[in-house]
């Protein structure tokens, strides 16, 4: 898996753009915030496994409740124009209202929600 702090932000950004391959590797990207001293991760759409996609296969669910429950506050970042499944498309409609999970179009409204929440 590839992370790395995000430079210039304040607060601290923890950010993974490749290698999520299995649920468990939350822990790994908790274990990186909590390192780096920060409960804030971005996740680009690239970094996600195919499985993550099909609801039907729980992967999302599961990992996101994991990082709901690790306490962190993550941003995914999506293609507005993905060709996603519909389940998917309506799953991704209720992380845009999500207090802990939200997803985006684009990184920087992402990190400008991480750096709101972070006040909060």
């Amino acid at each position: 898996m590839k992370f790395q702090l995000v430079q210039n932000s304040d607060p601290s950004v923890i950010e993974c753009i490749a290698g999520i391959t299995d649920i468990r590797d939350s822990m790994e990207l908790a274990y990186a915030c909590s390192d780096a001293d920060t409960d804030l991760l971005l996740i680009h759409v690239g970094a996600l496994p195919s499985e993550f996609f099909q609801l039907r296969t729980g992967f999302a669910g599961e990992f996101v409740q994991r990082l709901v429950n690790s306490r962190l506050r993550a941003a995914a970042v999506f293609d507005p124009d993905g060709s996603y499944p519909e389940r998917f498309r309506e799953f991704l409609l209720e992380a845009r209202r999500h207090p802990q999970f939200r997803a985006f179009d684009s990184a920087q409204d992402a990190l400008t929600w991480l750096a709101a929440s972070a006040v909060q």
